[in-house]
């Protein structure tokens, strides 16, 4: 008998190991649409989810998008970008994979005017897009929002707002209701 049980312990510890050990997954809380999320550098007030089209930027017609609707607050001291290392890089969508992928592109306004960055403290209704083909057509879309910490990277000594990529741990995450236009 004791052999038997340690059989199954060489060979279930290995699996628990492999499958990530007994640590808790990381959380998600769950959010409603129009309730306002801190997410350190930014408040992001999530409004709606819909299917519609954009100019491609390159001039070569329009594009479908799946677009998300959001009013957003820099918080920090310093202008941020919408796009690329700014706050694309705090929202994702949850594929059908299961995979969490950033935005192609987020388009801002903010008095009336177009913009690609958020002053500190000046809102900015901005619009998350992911570029979507003629057959994409889902009831909902579930969206994710990352931390931002105010911390010193591991080769730096400077403090900045740095957002943790290869995790799964999310603020807030929504799930969206996709309306068509």
């Amino acid at each position: 008998m004791p052999l038997a049980v340690a059989a199954v312990v060489g060979i279930l510890v290995p699996v628990v190991w492999l499958a990530g050990g007994f640590e808790k997954t990381p959380e998600q809380p769950a959010r409603k649409a129009g309730e306002a999320l801190d997410l350190g550098l930014f408040t992001v007030t999530v409004h709606d989810a819909r299917i519609g089209m954009s100019d491609d930027p390159f001039g070569s017609g329009q594009k479908r998008f799946l677009i998300v609707r959001m009013r957003v607050l820099n918080k920090g001291k310093e202008t941020k970008s919408l796009g690329g290392s700014g706050l694309a890089k705090g929202v994702v969508a949850l594929t059908k994979a299961g995979k969490w992928v950033e935005p192609d592109r987020i388009e801002g306004v903010s008095g009336g005017s177009n913009t690609e960055v958020a002053q500190p403290g000046l809102p900015v209704d901005a619009s998350a897009m992911w570029e979507a083909g003629p057959a994409d057509s889902p009831a909902s879309l579930t969206v994710g929002l990352r931390q931002w910490r105010y911390e010193h990277g591991f080769t730096d000594v400077t403090y900045n707002w740095i957002i943790t990529l290869g995790s799964d741990a999310l603020a807030g995450r929504l799930t969206l209701p996709v309306s068509r236009t």
